[in-house]
């Protein structure tokens, strides 16, 4: 069988875990040198290095909500957004498999790529 290509992707895999597991500890301990901003960026020079923390925010908007007001926001708020239009996956195929006279309207405005497949291999007890 091919027990040894599947035994080297779990070798490689839990190598993988371990190097971002030490790479995370070493990007804190360089976090607590130079420091880092809420947002932005804090550098540190030395002979050799030059070394930059980059401080980032994530933020999220609640789609339904806005929508919901969206006619009373002044202008200046209404600014603030750009709209994104998102698949619905399970409809968009439900709608695919039953109404052929449509789907080649909607796969107009769609561009389809296969994704990198996912693999998970696990080690049975003998």
């Amino acid at each position: 069988m091919n027990a040894a290509l599947f035994q080297s992707w779990i070798d490689a895999k839990r190598n993988e875990e371990a190097a971002r597991a030490q790479r995370l500890e070493v990007e804190a301990q360089i976090i607590a040198v130079v420091g880092v901003k809420d947002e932005g960026v804090t550098s540190l020079e030395d002979d050799q290095f030059k070394v930059k923390t980059t401080g980032k925010v994530t933020r999220s908007v609640d789609t339904d909500a806005i929508q919901d007001v969206w006619e009373v926001l002044p202008d200046e708020v209404k600014k603030c957004f750009t709209w994104e239009a998102k698949l619905n996956t399970k409809e968009y195929r439900t709608l695919c498999s039953m109404r052929d006279d449509l789907a080649p309207h909607l796969n107009k405005y769609i561009t389809s790529k296969p994704a990198k497949p996912s693999i998970s291999i696990e080690l049975k007890d003998a």
